[in-house]
């Protein structure tokens, strides 16, 4: 889960469970071309499994990426139970932009309505929230570097005079088009570049295969390279794609792919390498006095012997061909 401080965290669950959030209240305001909800599609709304008196729960809001799978289908369990086995499939599928039957006299429009009224409410909650604290949410958490592809920075822009800033995106690890229930569940919001959270993953659902934390990828990639054709690829690709959630993070993002472009990384390295060969450092080393052959090549390496994993782009890529090329 994205670390932020205890009392930041009391403050956002507080704003989240204000009376404006109040679902007894929202169903007062209800308008989707209709002039009454069933009482029994208004009790299921009234009872929902992630909230309670009608707000979100401290435990859904604080709840662990491991638990927000049984967040999940806490919900879809009590959904299925009341309007049928298909009425998961509808809710996913249900956007807010759908139409729903003014009669709402089958299962499928009041799952329909559920849905968007779901939906309605908490991305509210999130644009507001997005608005409130996003800037300051995302410097708590510490990230400089988009978790999925560790190849952008994320950090926030803000002009001398403070009058304008730049945030970078918080994506929903799982999207808030089908779990609109997790939209400000801590756990789900993952800050992230806008390649990776528009371009990349969109509302591709990471459900049923995903790595968590995203950034957990990059300590089982192994890179590697081939000199002759300039070409860099994940060594244990195919291990890795064997893996349905490694698979699905690969596949997503174009990891492999991506990767292959950065044969800048590859050129320096070795380029660098030919010019101070071990015959080059024991000379160095002859006329530095104090110095060993090691500390001279960590000072002509400086840039990748000290690299900061949460600061620098491409930080595996670099480790992995500075060992074998150099090392």
């Amino acid at each position: 889960m994205t670390k932020i401080s205890k009392k930041f965290e009391t403050e956002l669950l507080k704003y989240f469970q204000k009376e404006t959030y109040c679902s007894n209240k929202k169903l007062l305001d209800v308008d989707y071309g209709f002039t009454t909800i069933p009482q029994r599609t208004k009790d299921f709304l009234k009872n929902l499994t992630f909230e309670n008196n009608y707000k979100i729960s401290s435990d859904t809001f604080q709840s662990s990426y491991e638990n927000n799978k049984q967040i999940i289908e806490d919900f879809f369990i009590s959904l299925e139970t009341s309007y049928g086995t298909n009425s998961r499939d509808i809710f996913i599928n249900t956007s807010k932009n759908d139409t729903v039957q003014k009669t709402l006299d089958t299962n499928e429009e009041q799952v329909k309505v559920i849905k968007k009224f779901i939906l309605k409410k908490y991305s509210s909650m999130y644009t507001n929230f997005r608005k409130t604290y996003g800037k300051r949410y995302i410097e708590m958490t510490g990230d400089n570097i988009c978790p999925y592809c560790y190849r952008s920075y994320i950090n926030v822009i803000e002009s001398d005079e403070g009058t304008k800033s730049i945030t970078p995106d918080i994506d929903h690890f799982f999207p808030k088009s089908r779990y609109p229930f997790l939209s400000v569940c801590l756990s789900n919001l993952i800050p992230s570049c806008l390649f990776c959270n528009q371009r990349a993953k969109n509302d591709e659902d990471f459900y049923q295969s995903s790595v968590y934390p995203p950034e957990k990828i990059f300590d089982e990639i192994e890179f590697d390279y081939d000199v002759y054709l300039n070409k860099i690829y994940i060594k244990n690709y195919n291990y890795l794609m064997s893996k349905p959630e490694y698979e699905m993070h690969l596949n997503t993002f174009l990891i492999q792919e991506t990767y292959a472009t950065h044969t800048e990384v590859l050129k320096s390295i070795i380029n660098k390498h030919r010019k101070y060969k071990k015959s080059k450092i024991e000379d160095l080393t002859k006329n530095t006095i104090g110095l060993s052959s090691l500390d001279i090549k960590k000072v002509v390496f400086y840039e990748y012997e000290f690299m900061n994993k949460k600061r620098e782009l491409l930080y595996k890529l670099k480790k992995d061909l500075y060992k074998k090329i150099v090392k």
